[in-house]
């Protein structure tokens, strides 16, 4: 009896305030670790390295509220849309895209003809003779781009003195200037950074990381010759199309201000526009859509891409593919609110279907393949616990990823006829899985398979929509551009490379 009773009397309060204090002291010992964190620290150890003094910019610019652009749909009132947009502050994209389509005419022009200077000028006359509300200002610049006018400046006031400066540092005396005639960059014209780049592994182990099992560990040194991959390489003089049907708004540089909900137009049912990530503009555009082109999305879902191409209405077909049933329900989602019912000769164009992209059947059946590969998300990465890819439990999966994205595109370039193009593109600011990757489909293509290629270098290309992305300059990027994120204007990261299969 006496013993139950011992039991049961409750613990003096002096023994009950120690264990609170115990229980306190165990909890602040063990932290739990976020799984962002874990990729804030790999990002802040893998990245430096690459993008050198970029990348504090871009690692805040990460760490920020992100930008979108608004995508009207053509099967509403989209003119009652178009209002509310501009009401709001929005603008249209294309009478700046147009301004910058023709600099690029007349920079090629002066380029070809070696009259620069007067290229500038011409430009400049356009800008001027523009409406107030669509010429630009300092504000829609881009950040290397204010740049180069800052030195240009001080290269004014001090020109001997800024010269030695600048040539006692190494660096170019315009930071802007992209090398037009030769862009396949190599490591000697532009330093330690892109010659981590050709080679796409760091040359020491990523420390402070030592725990994990990285990529950088499992991935092949890829610094291959261009003769080794048979690859080809072509210029894209004229710039990408913006088609006509395409209605995309955004705000100003600068401007932070959201886009409202999309809401259901009363009388179609559906949407009345599709907010994104601006930098999902670029793959879509870098196919090229034809009118009547066969489209296959490879790894469409949630549907955005998808969805912008049909926006166009150029496709005779639009097949949306995805491997898990739970990414199609979402696909199928975002497709059917943005297409009545009634239109059934539009919905007929599209086509849903699951399939593993890695051996996908058909063969030699598409204009156009888009392939956004599955990659480390760095956004999504830095934002979301839930489903990250740098959990613990994913290790496995995100070691794969490269080989995955490999076999994604060697797929694509089977699935697209000859003479058609395919369009890689990733999320991800990582050498392994953009350059990388592709190099490693190449590889593959050239070794086990018969299909001669060609790599579709859009440095001209891109350059209207300069006013609207950070495009990586001198990166040493072999056979892609970059989208880096930044402040003013806060898209992507977005990586696209675009290869022409030739037989």
């Amino acid at each position: 009896m006496n013993v139950l009773l011992k039991k049961t009397m409750p613990l003096p309060r002096a023994e009950l305030i120690l264990i609170q204090i115990h229980k306190r002291l165990k909890r602040t010992k063990t932290p739990k670790v976020l799984n962002t964190q874990r990729a804030l620290e790999y990002f802040d150890i893998a990245y430096p390295p690459i993008y050198g003094s970029r990348w504090p910019s871009i690692r805040l610019a990460l760490l920020s509220k992100p930008k979108y652009i608004s995508v009207v749909n053509n099967f509403t009132d989209y003119k009652g849309t178009i209002q509310k947009l501009e009401d709001l502050g929005a603008m249209d994209i294309r009478p700046r895209y147009n301004v910058g389509v023709e600099q690029l005419k007349l920079r090629i022009q002066n380029l070809k003809n070696k009259t620069l200077p007067d290229c500038e000028s011409e430009s400049q006359t356009i800008e001027n003779n523009l409406p107030e509300a669509v010429r630009p200002s300092l504000i829609e610049l881009d950040d290397d781009e204010l740049a180069a006018r800052a030195a240009k400046k001080e290269m004014e006031r001090y020109p001997e003195e800024y010269r030695q400066r600048v040539q006692a540092h190494g660096s170019s005396l315009d930071v802007l200037d992209v090398d037009f005639s030769n862009r396949i960059i190599k490591s000697s014209l532009v330093g330690a950074e892109a010659g981590l780049l050709m080679d796409y592994v760091p040359p020491t182990k990523l420390k402070g990381l030592e725990n994990w099992v990285e990529e950088t560990d499992v991935f092949l040194n890829t610094s291959q010759e261009d003769s080794d991959i048979g690859m080809k390489k072509e210029i894209q003089e004229e710039p990408l199309e913006l088609p006509e049907m395409l209605r995309i708004y955004y705000f100003l540089k600068g401007d932070i201000s959201d886009f409202p909900h999309p809401r259901s137009d009363n009388v179609m049912g559906v949407l009345d526009q599709y907010i994104l990530d601006g930098a999902s503009l670029l793959p879509v555009l870098a196919l090229d859509i034809k009118q009547d082109d066969k489209v296959l999305d490879l790894c469409a879902a949630p549907g955005g891409k998808s969805l912008i191409a049909m926006q166009t209405w150029l496709p005779k077909l639009i097949v949306c593919n995805d491997v898990r049933l739970g990414r199609l329900k979402r696909l199928h989602e975002v497709m059917w609110q943005y297409v009545p019912k009634s239109l059934t000769n539009i919905r007929d164009r599209v086509v849903v279907t699951m399939e593993n992209g890695c051996e996908y059947p058909e063969k030699d059946a598409y204009d156009k393949v888009l392939v956004d590969v599955p990659c480390l998300t760095d956004r999504h990465s830095l934002e979301e616990s839930d489903n990250n890819i740098f959990a613990v439990a994913r290790v496995k999966d995100r070691l794969k990823l490269p080989e995955i994205q490999g076999q994604l595109l060697v797929s694509a370039l089977q699935a697209v006829r000859p003479g058609g193009c395919v369009v890689y593109s990733t999320c991800t600011l990582s050498p392994l899985q953009n350059d990388g990757a592709v190099h490693l489909a190449l590889s593959k293509i050239w070794q086990e398979t018969t299909i001669e290629y060609s790599i579709v270098d859009l440095t001209y290309a891109i350059q209207p929509l300069k006013f609207l992305y950070r495009f990586g300059n001198n990166l040493g990027l072999r056979y892609g551009q970059i989208v880096l994120p930044s402040l003013a204007n806060n898209f992507g990261p977005m990586y696209i490379c675009k290869i022409k299969r030739l037989r």
